[in-house]
């Protein structure tokens, strides 16, 4: 009984932990506008300018499989999560009061400081996913095993779209009060409180001769994730996210459109994330309540299909034709902007949900760690590509006169990766990833260990199922 409220407790941790850091990376949102309206007012900076400062900035996610081997090899002070923990959130909290005090008058250094402040953010979300996918749990039964990836994906961005909701109004009203230095003095504290948490978690401490062995395992365990990723029924899924998330991006172009053309203040700007952040949430609740039992090649086929065409609808706004229809600018773009967002995270959830059921055990945190590599990496050619279509277009921070064609050419590259979904199968990939568990079992152990094996399946059941208790 003592060992089941231990276990229990431990899970309880571990979710708040999990939790922390998700709502944590939302809520740092807090400065987002402020970045923006930096870039625009003190760099000086047009559309396609800003948009190539974000892909600098966001490098560090690209290389998160780097953040998860660097965890499993290099111990800090003895631990592999704590410790990182704590000094990424300390490093957080000193890189933005440092934006703050220096950055804002000078961009190379604002642009080493955001790097920094991403490399933290994104070092600590890994440890977050690892965590998240090694709860997620392995069922012989591909029905199970989809619930439990969608409730820990839901439960995961649900924390985070909660803390993007907790600051999405208040950005735009502390950027209409207060100096942008005075936010990122606010921001700062999130990592700091992130490092007190983490310094209440209890984990195993290793010893100097430990890492030695850890990167022997380590070497072994990239091998064996080497040889599942080059399976033509992984890597082709892979790729096929990372080209999706590629299509072309205009929000930057679309944010000077709001600031310059309509005079969107921060207030209203923040009143629109407010409501992108509650449908997210909604989003969330909607692919869990009703979708994730949805093959994913349907309900990614639809909604992008579906995305496509909703996206095309805002060359009514850059037209002004919204203006002759007798719709007023901010209430159409209320409308607009959460039809776009609702629809936009149902499309973007299945693929968060098959990233996280693509992970084998034993090596489900670099594989989820890769994945979202893919995603990110698809984000950043996004990015590049928005910011190359809108200089060839002519878009610039007075000039948006070939805005509604960028619009309609970026709405349908949404809709290039659909003619090949069919290579995606799910029944193929789940039967790599037990082949891939059973080849990475110690065979010369199986006899001997069979008692502990057994006690150890039983303790992850009872895991799985105070898991899912937790979750509901």
């Amino acid at each position: 009984m003592k060992k089941e409220e231990a276990m229990q407790q431990s899970l309880r941790f571990t979710y708040f932990l999990i939790g922390t850091i998700a709502f944590s990376q939302g809520i740092m949102g807090l400065s987002d506008l402020a970045i923006s309206y930096m870039q625009k007012d003190d760099y000086k900076q047009d559309p396609a300018q800003t948009q190539f400062f974000s892909t600098i900035i966001s490098l560090p996610w690209i290389v998160k499989p780097f953040w998860g081997i660097m965890t499993d090899t290099v111990p800090l002070f003895g631990y592999r999560r704590k410790s990182y923990l704590i000094f990424f959130g300390v490093l957080g909290f000193i890189s933005w009061n440092l934006l703050s005090d220096y950055g804002v008058e000078n961009r190379e250094l604002g642009l080493i400081l955001l790097t920094v402040i991403n490399i933290c953010v994104a070092f600590c979300n890994v440890i977050g996913e690892a965590l998240l996918v090694e709860y997620s749990g392995h069922s012989d039964d591909d029905t199970h095993q989809n619930d439990k990836a969608s409730q820990n994906v839901t439960f995961f961005f649900g924390m985070r779209s909660t803390g993007t909701l907790v600051t999405a109004y208040s950005s735009g009203k502390l950027l209409q009060l207060f100096d942008k230095r005075y936010i990122f003095k606010i921001t700062s504290i999130f990592p700091l409180i992130l490092a007190c948490i983490a310094v209440f978690v209890k984990e195993k401490k290793y010893s100097k001769d430990e890492p030695e062995k850890e990167k022997i395992k380590t070497v072994e365990s990239l091998k064996l994730f080497t040889k599942f990723v080059s399976q033509p029924v992984i890597y082709r899924p892979i790729l096929l996210i990372m080209v999706f998330m590629s299509s072309p991006s205009i929000s930057t172009a679309m944010f000077y459109f709001y600031t310059n053309v309509l005079q969107f203040g921060p207030d209203f700007i923040g009143e629109l994330r407010l409501s992108y952040s509650i449908c997210s949430i909604l989003s969330a609740y909607l692919f869990n309540r009703f979708l994730r039992h949805v093959k994913f090649t349907k309900v990614f086929g639809y909604s992008t299909f579906v995305y496509c065409l909703v996206s095309c609808q805002t060359t009514l706004l850059v037209t002004r034709k919204n203006v002759k229809l007798g719709i007023p600018d901010r209430i159409f773009c209320f409308g607009d902007g959460v039809l776009n967002q609702v629809i936009g995270e149902l499309n973007t959830m299945p693929v968060l949900v098959l990233a996280c059921k693509m992970c084998p055990k034993n090596i489900e945190g670099t594989m989820y760690a890769l994945l979202m590599s893919a995603i990110n990496f698809g984000g950043m050619v996004s990015q590049e590509l928005g910011a190359l279509l809108t200089y060839y277009a002519g878009v610039t921070d007075d000039n948006f006169d070939n805005l509604a064609r960028l619009i309609v050419i970026c709405s349908f590259c949404t809709m290039l990766p659909l003619p090949f979904l069919g290579i995606i199968n799910e029944d193929q990939m789940a039967k790599a990833r037990e082949k891939h568990q059973y080849e990475s079992l110690p065979k010369e152990e199986d006899e001997i260990n069979v008692e502990q094996e057994v006690e150890e399946i039983t303790d992850t059941k009872c895991a799985n199922l105070q898991n899912e208790q937790l979750l509901i």
